[in-house]
């Protein structure tokens, strides 16, 4: 989706806004890119060719994505994510 000054179907949102949301939709861009690459192997195929020390940090840096994925997608629905439920979850797993 790119964004447009001139997209008459757009809503209109303050004008200072405007750079941090350009900034966003390059970052999705870039997120969308790296899963397709990760996606376009299986995952035992991707650990085979990892070290066990890199099969952990894939790990961890996957949870670690997922987690801050839904946090956004939380706050895209109006929900505060330090008051949803999941929060209290991953602090008792800690």
């Amino acid at each position: 989706m790119e964004m447009s000054e001139d997209d008459s179907n757009m809503e209109e949102y303050p004008t200072e806004i405007h750079d941090y949301l350009a900034a966003f939709e390059k970052s999705l861009g870039s997120v969308d890119e790296m899963l397709k690459t990760m996606m376009s192997v299986s995952r035992s195929e991707l650990l085979q060719k990892l070290d066990p020390l890199e099969q952990a940090k894939l790990d961890l840096v996957s949870v670690y994505t997922l987690n801050s994925m839904f946090w956004v997608y939380l706050a895209t629905q109006g929900i505060n994510p330090k008051e949803h439920p999941v929060k209290q979850e991953l602090k008792e797993r800690e």
